[in-house]
């Protein structure tokens, strides 16, 4: 049912429940999102996947000026902007109640630059966006504590409730594609 959804462009996840939750604000819905194959389209991981991390930053470098297409959870991370703004506009930008956080592998080079772009070309406001590098994804969870965290890759999923985060698995149709479609 969780494919067929995101089949009909409709935001929808597996969610997993960590056996010991850790402790999270109870005055701020904090949210987490990776980048490729969540908030954005999996086109640049698929080539990372099919042809390694060269050809992925030759393609990021040569598309950095090109926004990224949609991923299934951008309308609902726009839904929480929006509801951000109604506090911002009564003048509760520091004790807004809602935090986005977008945490990728994507490093602060150009991969990052275009990641960056495709927000700001979509009009969507990330509080903040953590360029990791493929370091691994956890220690940023530990430190800020998600109430949901979104991604499309199992192995991020399963560390991040190792560490008593709700976690979502995301499993975007596009990752079945096969490799020969990007040559």
């Amino acid at each position: 049912m969780v494919q067929e959804a995101l089949n009909e462009g409709i935001a929808a996840a597996i969610m997993f429940t960590p056996e010991t939750m850790t402790e999270v604000s109870e005055t701020q819905l904090r949210v987490a999102f990776d980048g490729d194959g969540v908030l954005f389209s999996d086109e640049s991981e698929r080539i990372f996947k099919a042809r390694g991390l060269n050809a992925f930053l030759e393609n990021e470098n040569d598309q950095k000026h090109k926004p990224m297409n949609q991923g299934p959870f951008k309308d609902f991370a726009e839904a929480l902007g929006k509801l951000q703004k109604k506090f911002i506009a009564k003048g509760h930008r520091k004790d807004c109640p809602i935090r986005t956080y977008l945490i990728t592998a994507r490093g602060a080079d150009n991969s990052g630059f275009r990641a960056l772009n495709t927000l700001l070309s979509w009009g969507l406001e990330i509080d903040e966006a953590l360029f990791l590098a493929a370091a691994p994804k956890g220690p940023m969870l530990e430190k800020i504590r998600p109430h949901i965290f979104f991604d499309d890759q199992m192995f991020h999923v399963e560390g991040a409730l190792k560490l008593g985060t709700v976690a979502c698995h995301v499993p975007y149709e596009s990752q079945r594609v096969a490799k020969e479609s990007l040559y």
